[in-house]
């Protein structure tokens, strides 16, 4: 998929509107996940994500949305557990956790 149509996937509002809801549906999923295996910064850098976007979603749907478009095996077609998955797999990433954490 060509920048334009990854940028244009970006703003389309049907396509923002599903990442929303994985990007609440992590969130919801995280905030009642153990710690195990991760280290003290790394369990509250995803934690501390995950409250912000159940205590104001809309501000993260920009950064996700493009985080999910810059996938280039995602689409508008693509059905939802690709979306959620992209999230999920996003999650660290804009949570700020580092190799070192």
């Amino acid at each position: 998929m060509a920048f334009a149509d990854q940028a244009a996937l970006a703003e389309d509002p049907a396509f923002r509107n599903r990442v929303r809801m994985a990007i609440v549906t992590a969130a919801k999923d995280i905030m009642g996940e153990a710690p195990d295996g991760m280290s003290d910064a790394t369990a509250g850098k995803r934690q501390a994500l995950a409250y912000d976007v159940l205590t104001g979603s809309a501000m993260f749907v920009d950064r996700f949305t493009w985080a999910v478009a810059a996938n280039p095996a995602v689409t508008g077609e693509s059905p939802d557990d690709a979306i959620q998955f992209t999230v999920n797999s996003s999650w660290d990433d804009l949570a700020g956790v580092r190799v070192s954490d």
